[in-house]
């Protein structure tokens, strides 16, 4: 990871980055965040969020009872012993399982579970959202498996597929019979509409499932026992499902697999000889500190927090449009106009410019619209343009930013179509009755140069300027100036003077050489990055952007000059 000392609005942490740079964001591996600090952060959301929240509502007193924990108990089960002593603390992966196994639960579906042919659990006249009291991880196991029924299919298909509905009617009641299901089997996968792909869902087995329903119960049972707990008699506790991922998000549960976006909070945030615990430990502070009026009320929470976003598993098809759409451009902007291989793909990409292009950006390309990007997500309060201030995804694809900038696949095949619209470029004209050339003056091409070596010329005054007052030439931050630098200086002058010999020497016929060599020279500029421009100066990049475009000008006037005739160089 390189570090950098400037301040930054947003910071992303992602398991198994290489590099961490950028004027405007952070990027620090996650991994290297330690279980300490984990922890720390875990018990940080617990002291200001829980898991459950106050509610007022009936219960079927023939059916169920409430514990002095606000919890709900079957009124055909034994009165349980257990307070939870003994149980370990659940960790953030408990609390989001514990999320997972409430998550779209449709209420009104009643699931009967059954035990060597013996009923020991239906959710008939179950109160909504509430919290069953269990004492040993089998009874909860008969909890979770009740809710995998009762959920959308494809979130549980083990189970579904296992379930019998009894009757045709959507509320008629369900049976599952624990005797004919693998425990240790995969039983669910969800997404929290975070857009993750398949593989990255959340994913666990029944047994799984009910050690960590064990264990958060434990967790309640324990609070109720101590000064702060603040149920009145006859209230319930009920799931909070959007406080549980949050507890489990903040509490470290994306740090390995997935990413976490943190962006938008009051002051100045850096990391600047600041460990990855440290940078984690203190945002996470912010959040909380933040959200903590909200926390443990009712809509409170609801009004900042939710999950969105534009998935982009359906985008395959657009992608294919739009590849074959850059082609047939690339080919006629080569065959009808004096544009080369780097002018036609450049120009093309123009048109593609804030849409879903390339391969890379079906699941991590950029969106001109933020509140698109998916994932779960916070609000920053009181925002007038509701700011997201944390943005949570399972997918550890890098995060959405700024409009989209076409990629490696894009590129290729709108530069391998130009060269084949140079090649038959002659045939085509003549088979669609195009007109004849008129060839370009040769002051166009002195004017291309001259354009190219004056861009060259201010951001080398600007760099100049810079660096006698600022001398961090050599530090990390200035990676990507250096890159725009080398990337850009050397070419320019190169081009132009390439252009110069070929009209010189009248071999005007080899300017395909000098357009593969711009189009190949935009690499260090990310032209071909898979849509991801680096940070840099903003006033810097238009002038090498434009520097860019006054070499494809070169290259675009050289092949259309025609100054092939027999010649004397200089």
């Amino acid at each position: 990871m390189q570090h950098v000392n400037w301040v930054s609005n947003t910071c992303h942490f992602i398991p198994r980055i290489r590099a961490s740079y950028g004027q405007s964001n952070f990027w620090i591996p996650s991994e290297k965040v330690s279980r300490q600090a984990r922890e720390d952060a875990l018990q940080m959301a617990l002291r200001v969020m829980h898991c459950f929240i106050r509610r007022t509502q009936s219960v079927d007193d023939s059916m169920w009872k409430v514990s002095s924990a606000g919890l709900v108990t079957p009124i055909t089960r034994p009165n349980s012993t257990s307070q939870g002593t003994g149980r370990r603390s659940p960790s953030a992966r408990d609390f989001l399982l514990f999320a997972a196994t409430d998550y779209h639960v449709f209420r009104n579906w009643e699931v009967k579970i059954s035990v060597k042919g013996r009923l020991v659990f239906t959710t008939k006249s179950m109160p909504s959202k509430s919290i069953v009291d269990v004492d040993s991880e089998q009874s909860a196991l008969y909890v979770v498996a009740a809710h995998m029924v009762r959920r959308p299919y494809s979130q549980s298909p083990f189970i579904h597929n296992l379930a019998k509905h009894q009757g045709d009617g959507e509320l008629d009641p369900w049976t599952l019979d624990l005797d004919h299901v693998d425990l240790d089997a995969p039983a669910c996968t969800i997404d929290f509409h975070s857009y993750a792909p398949v593989g990255s869902k959340v994913s666990a087995s029944l047994r799984e499932l009910a050690g960590a329903y064990y264990r958060v119960v434990g967790d309640i049972k324990r609070l109720s026992e101590t000064p702060q707990w603040s149920l009145q008699p006859g209230e319930l506790a009920t799931v909070s499902v959007g406080q549980t991922l949050w507890i489990a998000v903040l509490g470290g549960v994306l740090l390995d697999h997935g990413r976490l976006t943190v962006q938008n909070l009051p002051g100045r945030w850096g990391v600047g000889g600041v460990s990855a615990d440290e940078a984690y430990i203190n945002r996470m502070a912010a959040i909380l500190e933040i959200i903590r009026p909200y926390a443990n009320i009712e809509p409170g929470f609801d009004t900042v927090a939710f999950s969105s976003g534009e998935t982009r598993f359906t985008a395959i098809p657009f992608f294919i449009a739009g590849v074959l759409g850059q082609m047939i451009i690339c080919y006629f902007l080569t065959v009808g106009t004096s544009a080369g291989i780097w002018t036609s793909v450049a120009i093309s990409n123009t048109l593609f410019t804030g849409r879903l292009t390339d391969l890379h950006s079906l699941y991590t390309g950029k969106t001109a619209d933020i509140a698109l990007q998916p994932g779960m997500k916070l609000f920053l309060p009181d925002s007038p343009s509701k700011q997201f201030m944390a943005i949570a995804t399972f997918s550890r694809s890098a995060p959405q930013e700024g409009r989209l900038r076409p990629g490696l696949v894009l590129n290729l095949s709108g530069a391998a179509a130009a060269i084949i619209g140079s090649i038959f470029q002659t045939k085509t004209r003549e088979a669609l009755g195009f007109g004849s050339f008129r060839p370009t003056p040769d002051w166009v091409v002195y004017t291309a140069a001259g354009l190219a070596m004056t861009a060259s010329t201010l951001v080398l005054s600007i760099l100049l300027f810079q660096q006698l007052q600022e001398r961090t030439w050599w530090k990390n931050s200035e990676t990507p100036t250096r890159w725009m630098i080398y990337s850009t200086i050397p070419t320019s002058c190169f081009a132009a003077g390439l252009a110069v010999f070929f009209m010189r020497c009248r071999i005007t016929r080899f300017w395909p050489i000098l357009d593969v060599f711009i189009w190949f020279s935009g690499l260090p500029l990310a032209m071909l990055e898979n849509g991801r421009m680096f940070s840099a100066d903003s006033s810097m990049l238009h002038l090498v952007l434009l520097n860019r475009w006054a070499m494809g000008a070169i290259a675009s006037s050289v092949g259309s000059a025609r100054a092939n005739e027999i010649g004397f160089c200089f």
